[in-house]
């Protein structure tokens, strides 16, 4: 078993570590009994036993998480008789090793990265350098939401034609953490935050001044992360042009749309109230420089009373207080749009994928098989604490754990991200959205205003260069 830190790489070659896994393993393969039938009865493809892949795959958030994966992987060991080589890395460590290895030719038999789907699989779809895996997804299809369906798929500029890239297996969406604690210090209820889009967000504006009247004169209602760095920028951002009425921005068919004047003004009043409230005094001087995990550590440390965050993983880091999980905190559902209408979440899809090159793929496709099964997806998703949405709605329906009433955050995530209608994030539409993403285009836009620029000069300054890089991918009639 490899029980690395959240910044260190791992590594379990075949059946290392068995040894000190052997009770957390059994336990294991006595709860997917119903995975393991359901595997050995799909009518899978001869495969020899005795063989062995090798596996690159995004380290935990947490040790869970990574338990988990180490208890799916033993249970597909048994089943099927070979060995899995797994490297475990952080996020930004693997991602550079994956691009590097899609380059040179030297690659593993799968592949999973957190940010691969916005980062990794779109272009090297494009360019032809991934397996389709249209057999795998097939055998689950019908289960999957229709978002994780059409997240999975990917223009091929070679072929002319979209296909499986990715394999969907969990999911997220933007989620809203709240500190309960600090809305009743400042002599509010939770009940008194609005429920539209605006009113919602400009509540925690009063709050922060009657807790600065309370001597907590470092705390702020709002934390926006406004870096040009990392995910949580662009998935604020995206999220809010949608709530704005952006969400055509580029259309299933691929094409872009900044022409479009409803993108346009939906562009400019979210960089508007994004920079307004930082320039107000309501989001911490320090945003402008947050990566990923800062604004979680804000949180915890009561500097922010509320913080747009991908995942849940700021309310699961806290699972054992549970006065903090249960009582101090909730997460808040997304707002209705300021016209009082459903605002659907874009839902990242987490794939995992097979290089072109991997010498094991048909070992690498009867993994992933075993993974997507849904008794062994759930058992999977559960052990590493619920952070990530199942993609499968039948697994949250079945399974009270998904949807219990009494946790103030896991339901919340699953209701908004997996029984509500969702939206599919744009760079599945296009590869150039993915670069536009990876250049932090929006962000960037949202620094030229806070430094002075009018935010409709700096929405137009970003739209040529989103227009620049849309003119590198161009799709036309889809196969």
């Amino acid at each position: 078993m490899c029980a690395a830190g959240p910044h260190t790489g791992c590594t379990r070659n075949g059946t290392g570590g068995k040894q000190q896994m052997h009770g957390v393993v059994r336990r294991d393969l006595l709860k997917t009994a119903a995975g393991l039938a359901a595997y050995s009865a799909l009518g899978r493809p001869a495969l020899a036993r005795g063989q062995t892949i090798t596996v690159w795959w995004n380290q935990g958030f947490y040790p869970a998480e990574d338990q988990a994966f180490h208890n799916l992987i033993a249970a597909w060991e048994k089943a099927s008789g070979n060995t899995v080589n797994l490297t475990l890395l952080p996020g930004q460590a693997l991602n550079e090793k994956i691009i590097s290895a899609l380059t040179s030719g030297d690659v593993p038999d799968l592949m999973y990265a957190d940010n691969a789907p916005a980062q990794i699989v779109p272009q090297n779809a494009w360019h032809d350098r991934l397996v389709d895996v249209t057999d795998i997804v097939d055998t689950q299809k019908q289960a999957l939401s229709d978002t994780a369906v059409q997240s999975a798929q990917f223009y091929n500029a070679e072929q002319k034609k979209r296909a499986f890239y990715g394999v969907p297996f969990k999911g997220a969406s933007l989620n809203l953490p709240v500190w309960k604690s600090l809305i009743e210090k400042a002599g509010y209820k939770v009940s008194d935050m609005p429920q539209t889009w605006d009113a919602f967000f400009d509540f925690f504006e009063p709050v922060q001044k009657k807790l600065r009247e309370k001597r907590m004169r470092h705390t702020c209602g709002l934390g926006y992360t406004l870096s040009t760095t990392g995910d949580d920028p662009n998935n604020t951002f995206n999220q809010f042009m949608v709530a704005y009425g952006g969400g055509g921005i580029v259309t299933p068919d691929g094409q872009l749309h900044v022409r479009d004047p409803k993108v346009r003004q939906a562009v400019i009043t979210t960089l508007t109230r994004l920079t307004d409230a930082f320039k107000q005094g309501y989001v911490p001087p320090s945003a402008l420089n947050w990566g990923d995990p800062d604004n979680n550590n804000a949180f915890h440390a009561k500097e922010v009373v509320m913080t747009p965050n991908d995942t849940i993983s700021i309310s699961v880091a806290v699972m054992q207080d549970k006065d903090v999980y249960y009582n101090e905190t909730m997460s808040a559902p997304l707002p209705r749009d300021n016209a009082g209408k459903h605002v659907p979440a874009l839902l990242g899809v987490e794939l995992a994928f097979i290089p072109k090159q991997a010498k094991n793929a048909d070992a690498a496709k009867d993994f992933l098989r075993f993974l997507i099964q849904p008794a062994n997806l759930n058992t999977y998703l559960k052990e590493a604490k619920g952070r990530w949405l199942p993609v499968m709605p039948s697994i949250v329906h079945s399974d009270p754990y998904w949807l219990d009433p009494k946790d103030p955050h896991r339901s919340v995530a699953v209701k908004q991200g997996v029984v509500d209608p969702t939206l599919t994030w744009f760079y599945v539409h296009n590869p150039a959205y993915a670069q536009v993403d990876a250049e932090h285009v929006f962000p960037v836009a949202a620094a030229d205003i806070i430094n002075g620029m009018a935010p409709d000069k700096a929405t137009d300054k970003a739209f040529a260069r989103v227009e620049e890089i849309f003119s590198k991918y161009p799709i036309g009639h889809q196969a």
